[in-house]
């Protein structure tokens, strides 16, 4: 099966990077990417049973992932964490992150396969709503721990990077379709959260790239 080959390979990468290196690999770019295709397959395989097609998103869009992570450069070299880094909270805030990542990715694909088959566009919305509430919830637990590790490492909660305003705006932008006046018609959802995924690239990629601050490093 492929999905079990590519599942049980990237959960063996991520295993020896952890035991090279002797902490979680999410200390950088590439591994944050390793760690979300690893996120998007385990929650496709799960989703799965009842919904078949969560295979084919799962194995795409984890493919997509680790391809960005290599055409844009990012530095597959593991080295020691930086300071700031070295605290157990890296562990609870860039995981839950990343599994929200994770879940609104699979949104997204639920809605533009909606939008190219539109008779599927009813239970794809059904799917897509069972993973927008987790997905609300793990992202603000995120930014819950986050603030938390910001006021131990720097001494205050919220500072403004912007990275901490994208992530923001990410959460207000999908909490507005968990409102029952947009959830209930199906295509203005699925065109909602195509667009609504623009958003999360920025966030990911856009602050990395284009504005820096004290998340540059990730």
């Amino acid at each position: 099966m492929l999905w079990l080959i590519t599942l049980a390979s990237r959960t063996v990468c991520l295993a020896l990077r952890w035991t090279i290196t002797g902490t979680i690999p999410m200390s950088n770019g590439y591994e944050t990417m390793l760690f979300l295709a690893w996120a998007v397959m385990l929650l496709a395989v799960a989703a799965s049973r009842r919904f078949s097609i969560m295979l084919t998103f799962g194995l795409l869009l984890a493919g997509f992932f680790l391809l960005v992570s290599h055409i844009s450069q990012m530095d597959p070299q593991m080295s020691h964490l930086m300071p700031v880094l070295n605290s157990p909270l890296l562990t609870l805030h860039v995981s839950i992150i990343m599994m929200a990542y994770a879940l609104l990715s699979l949104t997204f694909a639920c809605s533009l396969t909606a939008l190219c088959i539109r008779k599927q566009a009813e239970q794809l919305q059904l799917l897509s709503q069972l993973m927008l509430y987790p997905a609300l919830t793990c992202l603000g637990f995120g930014i819950f721990i986050g603030a938390i590790w910001a006021n131990i490492s720097w001494g205050t909660y919220w500072s403004w990077d912007p990275k901490e305003t994208w992530v923001l705006i990410s959460f207000m932008v999908y909490a507005a379709p968990a409102h029952r006046s947009l959830a209930t018609k199906t295509m203005p959802y699925h065109v909602y959260m195509t667009f609504a995924f623009l958003t999360l690239l920025m966030t990911y990629f856009g602050v990395n790239y284009f504005l820096g601050g004290m998340h540059s490093y990730a």
